[in-house]
């Protein structure tokens, strides 16, 4: 909400509240369908205030996708390292996406949303989303090779299709039991680990 005559300005309080209302907005109606005063009205902040901070709507947007990213990346990486060994990594973020795709309000993955969106532009929407694959693609192929397996790159890549996949269909299904098929398909995916030879 806007400061109140006589009250100090706090840039990054400011910056952050237009982040977290963009990111709301854009997620619930899509990147498009949102213009900067609707992000303005929802922030409590001038459009001048967001231009200011971010330049434009695409910096917003890129702004809005790169905070996202980090904190997924974050939340992935605090539940892969609960588990003991790389077959339990591996499940945990199973698990943690499972949990996601229950909660109120799920609409799929923000980074893939955006990356649609972007129709082929290449720009940031797609840059990120890419770098958001390569994220889960190395974290689990850290965790199989833990495991020993000898074909780690290849299993990561098909784990990271089962995972964005489930996230797809329980969107558009509005269905969150894909995910504890997702996490099936994942474990027998992990049973079939080739080990590195000795």
């Amino acid at each position: 909400m806007p400061v109140a005559a006589g009250q100090p300005l706090d840039p990054a309080a400011t910056r952050a509240r237009i982040l977290a209302a963009a990111a709301d907005v854009f997620y619930r109606r899509g990147i498009h369908a949102v213009g900067v005063a609707e992000v303005a009205a929802a922030a409590g902040a001038s459009k001048l205030t967001i231009y200011k901070h971010f330049g434009s709507k695409d910096g917003l947007v890129e702004a809005v996708l790169a905070d996202r990213t980090r904190r997924v990346r974050g939340w992935h990486e605090r539940a892969a390292s609960e588990g003991t060994t790389g077959r339990d990594r591996v499940l945990a973020v199973f698990e943690l996406v499972t949990s996601w795709f229950a909660e109120a309000g799920f609409r799929g993955c923000a980074m893939m949303n955006a990356a649609t969106e972007d129709r082929g532009h290449d720009a940031a929407p797609s840059r990120l989303a890419r770098d958001h694959l390569a994220f889960y693609r190395r974290l689990f192929q850290r965790s199989l090779e833990e495991a020993g397996a000898s074909d780690a790159a290849a299993l990561a890549r098909q784990l990271v299709i089962v995972l964005e996949g489930a996230t797809l269909v329980s969107a558009i299904d509005r269905d969150p039991s894909v995910g504890a098929e997702a996490v099936r398909t994942a474990e027998t995916l992990l049973a079939n680990i080739r080990s590195k030879p000795a």
